[in-house]
């Protein structure tokens, strides 16, 4: 079962529908970029996979923090 974590939306480095997809997305940033872990995680309130860094994770209370479920790590 997924974690449910909170981001920010706007924190996103991407949006895509398909989970394949957003996970070699991701790989491709993270081999370009190199700068820190990502997570792939689906958004409670649509279909859509975002990509964030990690580091980007948000509490609960911060403001625009929305709900997650995280599927997939790239480190």
């Amino acid at each position: 079962m997924p974690t449910r974590i909170f981001f920010n939306p706007a924190d996103s480095i991407a949006n895509i529908n398909d989970y394949n997809e957003a996970v070699r997305q991701g790989q491709i940033y993270h081999e370009k970029h190199q700068q820190s872990e990502l997570v792939i995680a689906k958004n409670e309130a649509n279909e859509e996979y975002a990509i964030f860094y990690a580091h980007d994770q948000a509490t609960p209370q911060a403001d625009h923090a929305q709900p997650y479920h995280e599927h997939h790590r790239i480190k």
